[in-house]
């Protein structure tokens, strides 16, 4: 029997015609972060002969929030997608959602452009994280306007009352040598990132309390985005992160 697909999204828009200027809103008010001091993140040797070019590396202490509820964010985002950063999220939609491709997943999220969306699709870890050095928990995904053109990377894991987020963004050498400072393209992404960041502990420990209980793993999946240090300093992830199954449940 051929499976059904359900479009899975994260609530109302604005949809636009060809050519419809899109409508911008403001950002809302939030604190700033604390932006402790740490020691850069270096290429692994197994990747130096992509000739990587580090387009950003922040660090924030976000309070309020524990690794346990960003894993699950990462699962979850067409729950909150529009709380995460108002006037700036215009719409999202899941191409492939977590509880068809576990970790694996790809979505259209409309930033910066209200009309038309950005296709971001998640990297395996074990074979394109491309750092010596990594905190707990780790996400990386890539940016199709053209293929690896931009990889994005966040990393955090916890500390008292709240977690160390990294974000970490960069390049192929080919990549940067044919397009330019991506950068150049999307000249709000940086202070976007930080918006987005800054807004986490604003939401997020609300949305995780209300959704702890919920009983169906298809509708409140649950990742646990840890990694660990392979032998020759490489990373991989502790959990495959697949998507729930019957024999799960009734297990």
């Amino acid at each position: 029997m051929e499976q059904r697909k359900n479009l899975i999204g994260a609530g109302q828009h604005k949809e636009y015609a060809d050519g419809e200027e899109g409508l911008h809103f403001p950002r809302m008010e939030c604190p700033p972060l604390e932006h402790p001091d740490v020691e850069p993140f270096e290429i692994h040797p197994k990747y130096a002969d992509k000739d990587f070019v580090i387009l950003a590396d922040v660090v924030k202490f976000i309070p309020g929030i524990t690794a346990d509820m960003v894993d699950w964010w990462w699962a979850n985002l067409e729950k909150g997608y529009f709380l995460w950063a108002p006037g700036e999220h215009y719409g999202f939609e899941w191409i492939i959602p977590p509880c068809d491709g576990g970790y694996m997943t790809v979505e259209a999220s409309y930033e910066f452009d209200p009309a038309n969306p950005m296709a971001v699709t998640r990297r395996s870890i074990a074979d394109e994280y491309p750092f010596a050095q990594c905190y707990e928990h780790v996400i990386m995904s890539t940016f199709e306007t053209h293929p690896g053109e931009m990889i994005l990377i966040h990393t955090w894991q916890d500390q008292d009352d709240g977690i160390l987020w990294r974000d970490l963004s960069l390049m192929e050498g080919r990549w940067y040598k044919e397009v330019g400072n991506v950068f150049a393209h999307l000249p709000d992404f940086p202070s976007h990132m930080d918006y987005e960041s800054r807004r986490l502990n604003q939401f997020l420990p609300q949305l995780y309390d209300m959704w702890k209980d919920h009983p169906d793993p298809w509708q409140n999946m649950h990742f646990d985005l840890r990694v660990r240090q392979r032998e020759d300093g490489t990373w991989e992830r502790i959990s495959p992160n697949l998507p729930p199954s019957v024999d799960d449940v009734q297990n």
